[in-house]
């Protein structure tokens, strides 16, 4: 009985972890160059990834930025995201 308490322990604490992340996603604005040749998102407006955007720099979600534009991360701003990561 104490196994099955452990393990459904387990799964609550996954679960709460996947909500945080959704939660995190929502929220969590970023920046993308509006264009249709960018593939990144930034967490900081000057960030030197944004630098050569010849379009508007816009302010979405994280999930926004994720899922309905397809970016991923931009690399001078990768430490950032694996250490807030640590942080939750």
């Amino acid at each position: 009985m104490l196994l099955s308490c452990s393990i459904y322990s387990q799964e609550e604490k996954e679960n709460e972890e996947k909500n945080q992340e959704n939660t995190r996603e929502t929220t969590q604005m970023v920046y993308i160059c509006n264009s249709m040749s960018s593939k990144r998102y930034h967490y900081k407006k000057d960030c030197s990834g944004l630098k050569n955007c010849r379009d508007s720099i816009v302010k979405i979600s994280l999930k926004k930025a994720k899922y309905s534009f397809g970016r991923t991360i931009c690399g001078f701003e990768t430490h950032r995201e694996s250490s807030s990561s640590r942080d939750n």
